[in-house]
């Protein structure tokens, strides 16, 4: 399969998937733990500004905007440090996660309110709770001001038009 040419991997919003590997066993509680550190040290580092997420046991959503880094350089360490750690602590060879993941430009203020709401509704959806809030691996708690996570969100303002551009381009 061919692969796709990235228009911009810096200065825009990401709405990411990542996905494990076939036949890798679902993360448990303290893997997602580990990812959600993981996180929080690039975050810390200002590889990025971190505006939601969720650990599901077989994927992760992050919605964020490079800083310091771009977005391959952020996902392939994202990937390698949380792969590697998961790999010794299960004590198996071979990849954790999927080679490719999966990435959106955020482009208008309502797309970034639907990418959220989506990744707070994926545990529901997926059927592991029955409320946002129940999943400890989500930013939703941090929004409705119920808690810290373990990885710290970083601020956002935007127009109320949901129709705003969220970056400048020359064509407009």
């Amino acid at each position: 399969m061919a692969r796709l040419r990235r228009i911009e991997n810096h200065n825009r919003i990401f709405f990411v998937t990542t996905n494990l590997a076939r036949k890798v066993a679902p993360l448990v509680p303290e893997e997602r733990d580990l990812i959600l550190i993981a996180t929080e040290t690039h975050r810390l580092r200002a590889d990025f500004l971190l505006f939601g997420y969720v650990i599901m046991p077989t994927h992760v959503h992050l919605l964020f905007s490079p800083q310091n880094q771009n977005l391959i350089q952020i996902m392939r360490d994202l990937k390698s440090k949380t792969g590697y750690a998961i790999a010794q602590r299960r004590k198996i060879p071979g990849p954790i996660w999927q080679e490719r993941y999966f990435d959106t430009i955020v482009r208008q203020v309502r797309n970034f309110w639907q990418k959220l709401e989506y990744i707070h509704r994926n545990p529901v959806e997926a059927g592991l709770v029955s409320e946002p809030q129940e999943w400890h691996w989500s930013s939703y708690r941090q929004y409705v001001k119920k808690s810290e996570g373990l990885a710290v969100l970083d601020s956002v303002e935007f127009p109320s038009d949901g129709e705003h551009f969220l970056w400048p381009a020359p064509w407009r």
